[in-house]
C-alpha cells in the first residue's frame, strides 16, 4: 500500500513537489522474487544441451558404462539379422560341406584354395549342379549379367579376352572358362569365385545377388556347351545333365557365339 505524507499545506489528498511515496514491505518481496525469477530463467535458458552434444556410445570408444570399457557391443551370440538366415548352404555358399559355424565353413573353403592337385581335391566341396530351377528366362538374365560384370575381362565368349585384358591388364590374363581345369570344375566352383574372388578378381557378391550368381554360372556352362566340339569334355556334358532338362535345351541355342 502506498502512503503519502502531508504537504505544506495539510491537504493529505494531493500530491506536491516535496511529497515522499513509500513502498510496503510485502511488495518488495514481491518484486524481488519476481527479480530472481527471471534471473533464474535466463540461466536456465543458456545452459540448454544441444542434441549433437548429447550423451550417446559412439562406435570404437572408451565408454566407462559397460564393464569392457568399450562403447560397441559384441553380437549376442546365436543370434542372425532379419533376411540373413543362410540354412541352404548348398544355395546360400555352392558347398556341400555341412558346417556347424561359418568359422568352420571358411576354414575348409581356404583349405581347398591352397590344394593343388587333379579337380577332384581342388573342388572337392563345391556342388556338382546348381540348386535352383533354371529356366529360360534365367538362362537370359544370367546372360545379361555376364555382360556386365564378366564380359570386360573374360571376354563375351569366355575365352579372357574382354576389353580390360587387351587393354594391358593381363598379368595375370583372366581365365579362359574353356581350358580343361574350368571344363572339369563343378558348377560350385564358378558361383564360390564369384562370391569370394579368385586370384586377381575381387569379389562380386555385393555387386551380383545370390540367385543371380547361379544364373551366371549357368551361363557360363552354356559357354562352355557352345565351344565345345561334337564329343567333347565329358565333365561338363555330365554337369549339364545334372541340371533341369529345360536348362540344357535352352543352353544350346541362347548361349552359342562365334569362337
Amino acid at each position: 500500500m502506498l502512503s503519502f505524507r502531508e504537504n505544506g499545506h495539510g491537504d493529505t489528498g494531493t500530491r506536491g513537489r516535496g511529497e515522499k511515496i513509500s513502498v510496503s514491505p510485502r511488495l518488495r518481496v514481491s518484486a524481488s522474487v519476481f527479480l530472481l525469477l527471471t534471473a533464474h530463467c535466463f540461466l536456465l535458458s543458456g545452459c540448454r544441451r544441444d542434441m549433437q552434444d548429447q550423451p550417446k556410445a559412439i562406435t570404437y570408444r572408451e565408454n566407462t558404462f559397460f564393464k569392457d570399457g568399450t562403447g560397441s557391443r559384441p553380437l549376442v551370440e546365436g543370434t542372425v539379422p532379419r533376411g540373413y538366415l543362410r540354412d541352404n548352404r548348398e544355395f546360400f555358399f555352392g558347398k556341400k560341406l555341412n558346417a556347424s559355424d561359418f568359422n568352420t565353413e571358411q576354414h575348409a573353403q581356404r583349405q581347398n584354395s591352397q590344394q593343388t592337385g587333379n579337380s577332384a581335391t581342388a573342388f572337392a566341396d563345391d556342388v556338382d549342379s546348381i540348386p535352383m530351377q533354371i529356366t529360360k528366362n534365367d538362362l537370359d538374365r544370367g546372360q545379361e549379367r555376364f555382360n556386365i560384370y564378366c564380359s570386360v575381362c573374360h571376354g563375351m565368349t569366355g575365352y579372357g579376352d574382354g576389353i580390360v585384358a587387351r587393354r594391358g591388364f593381363n598379368k595375370p590374363s583372366p581365365a579362359s572358362y574353356h581350358q580343361e581345369r574350368l571344363q572339369n570344375a563343378p558348377v560350385g566352383h564358378f558361383f564360390d569365385v564369384m562370391t569370394n574372388g579368385w586370384g586377381a578378381m575381387p569379389s562380386y557378391a555385393s555387386q551380383v545377388p545370390v540367385d543371380d550368381r547361379w544364373r551366371i554360372a549357368a551361363y557360363i556352362r552354356a559357354l562352355q556347351l557352345s565351344q565345345m566340339k561334337a564329343g567333347g569334355n565329358p565333365t561338363v556334358s555330365k554337369s549339364a545333365d545334372s541340371g533341369p532338362r529345360e536348362t540344357q535345351e535352352n543352353a544350346g541355342k541362347d548361349a552359342r557365339a562365334p569362337k
